[in-house]
């Protein structure tokens, strides 16, 4: 049988980093030109996205990433950007060690890197671009290095971020934004193939943010169609069964992401992207553009991509700094974790339906108004209880789902991508790059334990639905057998009314006036009355019983005749 290309080769030799990305490499001037310049010259009646995006998305009958980017981006383009007034004042961005960018300033920033020194400088002051010009900046912007991050990427970031894109790296950038948009982990290395090598380094953390709010804070992010890019959830159920009706603040979950890119052509020419969703935070975020901007005056910036964790000397290995970044963003992930389990798991393990129901069912049966009242209330919280729940394990489910998807994502990455951060001599390997893969996979183990703990919860739910199913068939059964019951009592009532008749009718008659009717009273005529009218009820029963069928059978047939469409009615 014939073996796969790959089968004889170890992961290692198939999955590895190329050495070429330890050296300089000489990038013509063709492939580092951004991407609008590129596009202007060949196609301009496209729309701007679209030509975009199907730099990566280059199938010929489905464009699905095309089409999520573009729909995302409705209605923003290069020509508009400087126009919006969105664009032009919210605060969106920090480019390596500048002030907070709003998506103008970043467009006309990123095009800045691309002309000489002298340029650069007559650029941020014509544009009222005013970035630091520090010694690490220097150093990291003449060997190429920029590290970017972006606060809730809307539209027009997605525009200044296309538009400047190198032009061999603008499919690896399309396939970041299109991830980005989507609600999937993703850790992944890769060097594309072709005649230019360009690696590309990227991780996606979806999470479930729990805060504490008066009013849902809705993601003005928006598809064409009036979508949200992320959506929200009132979990405050979990605690209080129905709606919240004082004016405390409301547990809410919003969904968010962070997004990491790292690509370049070696390891003195590549950049970084870090996106985090914070549409949800209401005060001023330790991670908001305003805080780092705030530092200007502080003298320590700190670098945004590691959450300020680490300062702004930026490491010239490009594996090595996205391990940096995976470490420090997935340690704050899972701390969101953390705190959602803790919350979800303690509202369901403090729900008392039990105690309520034992105060219920211990009413006494004879007690009919008691025992009806009882019946009724236990009626309801039953429904109460099922929808309970029903949503519970609906929003477990979701949060299992993610958790099973991160565990299959390490997976799938410690198969092949691991050898991406190694490189082909085993002494290159510098000790912090073991120290944070080490951290990471110390932080993966930590979500699988979660991803645990919340299977026992959903456990937990599935098993009081038993119970209560239990409990409520028990019930049932219980009811059936006392209606039984009352029916048997109704049948032998109706029985003994009906023998009983004949007697009461005779006793009628015979008690009447002398002469009203031709009977003498006697207990003669009093024994043949009884039996003349019983065989007369008899009778009628029998009549009834063989005609009422035929004639109900009868009268619905002509009512369907009737009522038929297209019949014709006089």
């Amino acid at each position: 049988m014939a073996s796969s290309p790959g089968a004889s080769f170890p992961h290692q030799l198939l999955y590895r980093w190329d050495p070429i990305f330890d050296t300089p490499q000489n990038i013509s001037d063709r492939h580092d030109e951004p991407f609008l310049k590129v596009r202007d010259e060949f196609d301009t009646a496209s729309d701007f996205i679209n030509c975009f995006m199907q730099v990566f998305d280059e199938n010929d009958f489905c464009h699905h990433a095309t089409d999520t980017v573009a729909n995302f981006c409705a209605g923003a383009n290069p020509n508009s950007l400087k126009d919006n007034a969105s664009a032009r004042t919210d605060p969106i961005a920090v480019l390596d060690d500048s002030n907070a960018l709003t998506s103008w300033e970043l467009y006309e920033a990123l095009k800045s890197l691309f002309v000489s020194n002298e340029n650069l400088k007559g650029k941020g002051k014509e544009n009222n671009v005013s970035i630091r010009q520090t010694t690490t900046q220097n150093k990291a912007s003449k060997r190429g290095i920029h590290r970017l991050y972006i606060a809730s990427l809307n539209r027009w970031a997605v525009i200044a971020l296309a538009a400047n894109a190198p032009n061999h790296q603008a499919g690896i950038l399309g396939e970041f934004i299109f991830n980005h948009l989507q609600f999937d982990p993703l850790i992944k290395a890769k060097i594309l193939p072709g005649g230019f090598p360009v690696f590309a380094l990227e991780f996606h953390l979806p999470y479930f943010a729990l805060r504490k709010h008066r009013l849902p804070q809705r993601d003005s992010r928006r598809y064409a169609n009036g979508d949200e890019l992320r959506q929200s959830q009132d979990i405050t159920f979990l605690r209080t069964m129905d709606s919240k009706v004082d004016n405390s603040l409301t547990e809410y979950v919003y969904e968010a992401k962070l997004s990491c890119l790292v690509s370049g052509s070696n390891r003195d020419s590549w950049s970084a992207y870090l996106f985090n969703d914070l549409y949800f935070e209401i005060d001023e975020d330790s991670e908001s553009i305003l805080h780092y901007d705030a530092q200007e005056g502080t003298g320590s910036m700190l670098d945004p991509l590691t959450a300020g964790k680490r300062s702004t000397i930026v490491s010239g290995d490009p594996r090595e700094y996205f391990l940096i970044v995976l470490e420090v963003r997935l340690g704050l992930v899972k701390k969101e974790w953390e705190q959602l389990f803790m919350v979800v798991d303690g509202a369901i393990r403090a729900y008392d339906y039990w105690n309520k129901t034992c105060s219920l069912t211990s009413c006494r049966k004879d007690d009919q108004t008691a025992y009806s009242d009882a019946d009724r209330q236990r009626t309801q919280l039953r429904e109460e209880l099922q929808e309970w729940l029903r949503r519970s394990i609906e929003i477990l489910r979701k949060f299992i789902s993610l958790l099973n998807e991160y565990s299959n994502e390490w997976n799938l990455f410690s198969d092949t991508g691991f050898n991406y951060l190694m490189s082909t001599d085993e002494a290159k390997h510098p000790a912090r790059l073991h120290n944070s893969l080490a951290s990471v996979r110390q932080q993966v183990a930590d979500l699988r334990r979660l991803l645990f703990k919340f299977n026992c919860t959903m456990r937990l739910c599935e098993d009081m639905s038993r119970d209560v199913n239990l409990l409520i068939a028990h019930e049932n059964n219980e009811s059936a057998l006392f209606q039984q019951k009352t029916a048997r009592d109704v049948k032998v009532l109706t029985w003994i009314t009906f023998l009983s008749l004949p007697f009461a009718l005779a006793a009628s008659l015979l008690s009447t006036q002398q002469g009203f009717i031709p009977i003498t009273p006697s207990f003669g005529a009093f024994i043949a009355s009884i039996t003349l009218l019983e065989a007369l009820v008899w009778l009628v029963l029998g009549v009834l019983r063989a005609v009422l069928p035929a004639w109900l059978g009868w009268a619905q047939n002509k009512t369907r005749m009737g009522t038929t469409p297209g019949c014709d009615q006089e």
